[in-house]
């Protein structure tokens, strides 16, 4: 009893962030929650745009900001489809005010804790539904699996299960750590390990790895101490997650068709990569064609049929060419942004590496704040280069990547004025 009346949040504002997050497998619904957080965002900007301009997190946030939308904004005079293409740059400015809300209002590390002890009970309940929708075929509120080779839960038709709890990983771990300790922490990870692992999704699986492999190079504690209790745990916590994960259908198909690599042959890894080998070679075409400010954001399915060859599975090439369209976007944030935008977009992309990782890690690790830390961690997992993406400017997955990246920054505000 004691410890849920620590979880009381000390404001009304930590609630807005943790509906976000509630609202995500429920489609559009999440816009609602954001658009409160942006015209909040708005009024403190007009109300105390004095302090708030000169705050750690209002230069920190715009500057990131700034890196991705100025080439959205470079891109609108070469846009195939400048209607489109205007309504994602400037729809981005959502993003923006809400990260402002975030970043003026969620100023404390105690706000961070609560929050990110409330978004580890979210994914801890994504991944128990997940595990009855694989026993039973059917989860919580009925929804029944989306494909053979895939769990997506509360997700429903949308296999995006895996993903979802990716960026949130790194917080969930350190709010329970804070709060439940070691034990139960440990428990609770290896629930959301293997509900990413029974999602099918191979992009969250390559994501998982790399959270571990940051954690481990990056910002593990200088003494790891391995209790014999915590290691009993782990140990037996593997077997069972190998046992039960290696022996259900949707780990099986996914391993076998990612097995096709081993033949060694374009057409096997083509394949192997649901095709991904075709879309990248297209992209690399477009990107030759439009290598400064790119063919406008979120125009390339309808650009794609132009450069894709005539045996490209993504295109239906019986159909006349305004009605012909490829794959949504390039499946890579790299390769989405040089086509995008250009060589201006991949400036920017490099510039915000810069500023989150190298200008603003060592305060998060010299400082040994957890909550930043778990945040950093996500950030680079889902900006990591040397995997699949879903399209950075997409409606759903742009929430999620503004979302994390105001945190953050809220976070680190709040570790900086703690120091100060």
């Amino acid at each position: 009893m004691t410890a849920l009346m620590k979880l009381k949040p000390i404001s009304w504002e930590v609630y807005l962030p943790l509906l976000a997050v509630i609202a995500l497998p429920f489609g559009r619904s999440v816009e609602v929650f954001t658009l409160i957080m942006a015209i909040i965002g708005i009024s403190d900007l007009i109300k105390n745009k004095y302090s708030l301009r000169q705050s750690f997190g209002f230069k920190a946030f715009t500057s990131i900001f700034l890196c991705f939308w100025i080439p959205a904004l470079l891109s609108l005079p070469d846009a195939y489809d400048l209607a489109r293409s205007s309504s994602t740059s400037f729809g981005m400015l959502r993003f923006y005010f809400a990260g402002l809300f975030i970043v003026n209002r969620l100023s404390s590390e105690k706000i961070h804790l609560w929050l990110g002890t409330g978004i580890a009970g979210v994914l801890i309940f994504w991944a128990f539904d997940a595990w009855l929708q694989l026993i039973f075929g059917t989860d919580l509120i009925g929804l029944s699996t989306h494909a053979p080779y895939r769990i997506s839960g509360i997700f429903g038709e949308d296999a995006k299960l895996g993903l979802m709890i990716i960026p949130f990983l790194g917080i969930s771990v350190a709010s329970l750590n804070e709060k439940l300790g070691s034990r139960l922490t440990l428990l609770s990870v290896l629930l959301l390990i293997s509900a990413i692992l029974i999602s099918g999704d191979r992009a969250a699986w390559i994501s998982l790895f790399t959270t571990l492999f940051l954690w481990l190079l990056l910002f593990r504690p200088k003494k790891i101490i391995f209790s014999r209790t915590y290691l009993i745990i782990g140990i037996l916590g593997v077997i069972l997650l190998t046992s039960a994960v290696s022996n259900t259908p949707q780990f099986k198909t996914t391993i076998n068709r990612s097995m096709l690599v081993l033949d060694g042959n374009y057409d096997a890894i083509n394949t192997a990569s649901s095709f991904r080998l075709s879309i990248w070679r297209t992209t690399a075409e477009m990107f030759i064609d439009n290598p400064i400010n790119g063919i406008g954001v979120r125009c390339f399915r309808y650009v794609y049929p132009d450069y894709a060859e005539k045996d490209d599975v993504s295109v239906n090439f019986s159909l006349p060419r305004e009605k012909q369209s490829g794959p949504a976007h390039a499946h890579q944030i790299v390769l989405e942004l040089m086509t995008d935008a250009g060589l201006i977009g991949l400036s920017g992309f490099i510039i915000a590496l810069w500023i989150l990782f190298i200008k603003w890690r060592p305060l998060a690790r010299s400082k040994q704040s957890a909550i930043a830390t778990g945040y950093l961690i996500s950030l680079m997992v889902i900006l990591f280069p040397i995997n699949t993406h879903m399209s950075f400017f997409s409606s759903t997955w742009a929430q999620v990547v503004w979302f994390l990246i105001a945190l953050c920054v809220s976070a680190l505000a709040a570790t900086k004025q703690k120091e100060s």
